[in-house]
């Protein structure tokens, strides 16, 4: 299992009586996970997220193009694969 966990995104959840408790990831994973948690309570993107969601209700928005340019059949955005549990 220990192994497993350094392939990309290889997790098990661990449980206790039935319910699970913890989860094995590897550590490059969780590292990332920490900093996105830090990021997330940040006070500048807490304050960013509270004036786009004020715009957003307001019917401020920005559609995709608007933001990257025109997409073309080379440049359009990929779909990803939905994430393993």
């Amino acid at each position: 299992m220990v192994k497993d966990v350094d392939k990309a995104f290889t997790r098990y959840i661990i449980t206790h009586r039935g319910k699970p408790h913890a989860v094995m990831m590897a550590v490059d994973e969780y590292e990332g996970w920490l900093e996105t948690l830090e990021i997330a309570h940040s006070d500048s993107w807490t304050r960013a997220l509270s004036r786009a969601r004020c715009e957003d209700e307001a019917g401020r928005r920005l559609s995709y193009e608007a933001v990257v340019g025109p997409t073309t059949s080379a440049r359009a955005p990929r779909r990803k694969a939905a994430a393993r549990r």
